[in-house]
């Protein structure tokens, strides 16, 4: 392997241990219980957490941030949201309060759409050829745009 590969500048011991390793397994992935242990993300740790994050049946808006479920259980902010993020597989998002539309503003978008609409296709009888962007209208004749 050293000579096949002399880019890699392998060690002949890091060779020999993953042999032996692949000689008892059977495999080169590492054995069960090593590594760093799972202090904080426990079984009960991530079921206290899936309960406080989640709305409870019949009670919507009971969820709680992670900097709350932090402060009631002790637990750190970032150890929560790992919890959340991989053991849960949940995404986390902020709400934001959005425009009300009325129907005075709803028959205005609607007209001025029809208007952009009539443009269009004025404008795509002239002999130019229109794609829209997010920032205005571009011209597919035009190289500048």
């Amino acid at each position: 392997m050293m000579k096949q590969f002399p880019l890699r500048q392998w060690k002949r011991s890091t060779l020999r241990n993953l042999i032996k390793t692949i000689y008892e397994t059977g495999s080169a992935d590492r054995k069960r219980g090593t590594g760093r242990p799972r202090s904080v993300c426990t079984s009960e740790n991530i079921a206290v957490v899936d309960e406080l994050i989640c709305s409870q049946e019949g009670q919507p808006g009971s969820s709680q941030s992670p900097q709350k479920i932090s402060r009631e259980t002790g637990i750190s902010r970032g150890s929560v949201q790992c919890i959340v993020k991989q053991d849960l597989q949940l995404k986390a998002f902020h709400r934001h309060e959005v425009q009300l539309l009325s129907d005075a503003d709803k028959l205005k978008r609607l007209a001025a759409c029809f208007q952009t609409l009539a443009k269009t296709i004025d404008q795509s009888h002239a002999g130019s050829n229109l794609v829209f962007r997010r920032k205005g209208v571009h011209c597919a004749t035009n190289s500048k745009n």
